[in-house]
């Protein structure tokens, strides 16, 4: 099995969430006292806010996610992924200056939608994320259309992802937002909802108000991570 090599930290949260679910993944899979050989880079999530904040070009954030990646193959690392979303938008950084290819969260998203035979997907996440183009352009290549919500929903996605849930806060009001949210999307004729923030799934734990599929994207991931690990 090669060694994984983890970008984490933004948040914490979540990617406790990936550690736990890689090592679940390659118990299944591999059986016995089986567990994942993993590295992980964690940073300050605090710095990497401010360094967004402050540095509108975003090369500040582009350069601790890029000595991030670097430091992981410094140690040995084999396969590399990104513990959020919004991060992805610097894979073609990371790139170019690591001459390394990632586990590509929206890539192997995109590929499970497209298996569900799903043309038209809602997408959740953080502003980066749900106004960027890593998402569209990967589910694009499957021919799937993607919608995000209005401003105003987008705002409130964003902030209670950002003031809640990267803080490890879950409440049943943020829960039940989201699904209000998610319903206009199928509204507006999304046949599912990416949950493109990984600490999503983790707020819709036993949310089974939603009459359509929804794609968790953190699990994906972790799934397309140890295939490339066992391979």
């Amino acid at each position: 099995m090669k060694k994984i090599g983890l970008v984490g930290g933004l948040s914490w949260i979540s990617t406790a969430e990936y550690y736990r679910l890689i090592n679940q993944i390659v118990r299944a899979t591999l059986g016995g006292y089986h567990s994942a050989h993993i590295l992980t880079e964690s940073l300050d999530e605090s710095k990497f806010l401010e360094a967004a904040e402050s540095d509108l070009s975003q090369q500040s954030c582009e350069k601790m996610i890029v000595d991030a990646v670097d430091i992981l193959l410094s140690g040995g690392a084999e396969v590399i992924a990104l513990c959020a979303n919004g991060v992805h938008r610097f894979e073609p950084a990371i790139r170019q200056k690591c001459n390394v290819s990632l586990v590509h969260i929206a890539e192997a998203t995109a590929s499970a939608v497209s298996k569900a035979n799903i043309k038209n997907v809602g997408l959740l996440g953080v502003m980066k994320t749900m106004e960027g183009d890593f998402y569209p352009q990967k589910l694009n290549e499957k021919n799937i259309e993607v919608y995000i919500p209005d401003y105003i929903d987008r705002e409130t996605v964003h902030n209670r992802i950002i003031d809640e849930l990267v803080l490890g806060e879950f409440t049943v009001d943020t829960q039940n937002c989201f699904i209000d949210i998610c319903n206009r999307l199928h509204s507006n004729g999304a046949e599912g909802i990416i949950f493109g923030c990984t600490e999503i799934p983790l707020l819709m734990k036993g949310a089974d108000q939603l009459p359509f599929p929804v794609f968790s994207t953190t699990e994906i991931h972790c799934r397309a991570i140890v295939e490339a690990a066992i391979q």
